[in-house]
């Protein structure tokens, strides 16, 4: 008999959990590293060079993992005349989440971002349950506003920053409108990593496509948006100095210092952590996936204390020559890079956080609705390995049944 291969094996909680837990600690510490390590220069050619270099990472990434499992096509495998279009809203994702994260980030604050990145999973849970994707929980809710109101504490406190950060922050327009552009902006992107999560999740269900190549495809065609929107943007003299005031050498221009934090971008925030979510987005729910956005700030603050206690960068709020260096940096003076150190309202936030998360984790759907194995489940597991067996993909091709019941 001849046998198709396929993957019916779905990994232990521990590893999906670990790799959503990686992934966040990865946006965590990218925060710090734009905020220490990426001068200004304009947001849409940061992302363009960002998207475009862990394009071809995920996409080479893709086809040799493909092969591997067993995909005669590789990073052609699947069926992209069935696919195409969530392919394309999944790509879609991914340009609003980012793009409009970084404008935003120019046009608004920082702090401003990391008030809304929370909301995501509020956003994704409120959508999954109104479609029927996920069975209401009224504790899974509770759950999701308790990490949502630990993590807002988080960051108004001051002591953590979420989400990604691009440095140079801030536009020097100050404008009301400016700052309404910006929570636009971030609404935008918070409904743009769900929309991917959830996009993503259908084509992965087809089980066509390894996980990578889901986020393969997804980056390509958000390159290709975020190539578009560049160019017709770059096209207005006005435009672009609303989005970059500060960008001195024209909005293509990429410094050299801001070398190394893009790699650590493309390496590790783009090809690692979204393949990684990708991956987890596969054998959990929705909300579950987009759930663990909320220990950002917590992987940030930890991250801010280690630098600051072990003397690697100045706290913004030591004095120096009578002026601290937040002042300094303020009144535009040349002052070296300078981190907020965690205060209380970290450690209380951080309470509510874990409490919140704990909740979503022990109210996460079982059976099918998750996806995960369950140790208990062997009659289950008996039924569905018999469905399997019995499966078109299995055939007698060469009547081998048939002659060991003795018939012709």
């Amino acid at each position: 008999m001849k046998q198709v291969s396929t993957d019916v094996t779905t990994p232990k909680k521990f590893f999906v959990y670990s790799a959503l837990i990686s992934a966040q600690v990865i946006f965590g510490v990218s925060a710090v590293v734009g905020t220490i390590g990426l001068p200004s220069f304009h947001p849409l050619t940061f992302a363009i060079v960002r998207e475009s270099n862990a394009t071809i990472i995920l996409l080479l990434a893709a086809h040799v993992v493909s092969l591997l499992a067993g995909r005669e096509g590789g990073l052609l495998s699947g069926s992209f005349t069935k696919d195409w279009k969530l392919i394309l809203i999944s790509g879609l994702g991914i340009f609003m989440s980012q793009a409009f994260y970084i404008v935003g980030i120019k046009l608004s604050s920082a702090v401003a971002a990391s008030v809304w990145q929370p909301s995501q999973p509020i956003i994704t849970a409120a959508v999954c349950m109104v479609l029927g994707w996920e069975p209401f929980n009224l504790n899974r809710v509770l759950g999701i506003l308790v990490a949502f109101l630990g993590c807002s504490i988080m960051v108004l406190g001051g002591g953590a920053a979420t989400g990604e950060s691009l440095g140079g922050g801030g536009t020097e327009i100050s404008s009301a409108f400016s700052s309404l552009m910006g929570q636009v902006c971030f609404l935008v992107n918070c409904f743009g990593l769900t929309l991917y999560v959830l996009a993503s999740k259908r084509v992965l269900a087809t089980g066509r496509y390894e996980s990578v190549t889901v986020t393969a495809w997804s980056y390509l065609t958000a390159t290709f948006m975020m190539g578009v929107l560049s160019v017709v943007t770059s096209l207005s003299d006005s435009i672009s100095f609303f989005l970059c005031s500060d960008c001195e050498e024209g909005i293509w221009h990429v410094p050299p210092s801001a070398i190394p934090a893009l790699i650590w971008y493309i390496l590790m925030t783009s090809s690692t952590a979204y393949g990684l979510i990708t991956w987890a987005n596969k054998y959990a729910s929705g909300t579950l996936v987009i759930g663990y956005t909320v220990l950002q700030p917590m992987a940030s603050a930890i991250l801010i204390q280690f630098l600051v206690s072990f003397g690697v960068y100045e706290s913004c709020s030591v004095a120096e020559g009578g002026r601290s260096l937040l002042l300094g940096r303020l009144l535009g003076e040349v002052v070296e890079p300078c981190l907020d150190e965690p205060d209380k309202y970290t450690a209380f936030g951080a309470v509510g956080v874990i409490t919140g998360l704990m909740v979503i984790i022990w109210t996460e759907p079982k059976g099918e609705k998750a996806g995960f194995v369950e140790d208990d489940d062997t009659e289950e597991d008996e039924v569905e390995l018999t469905s399997f067996l019995e499966d078109e993909r299995f055939y007698d091709d060469e009547d081998d049944l048939k002659s060991l019941e003795g018939q012709d």
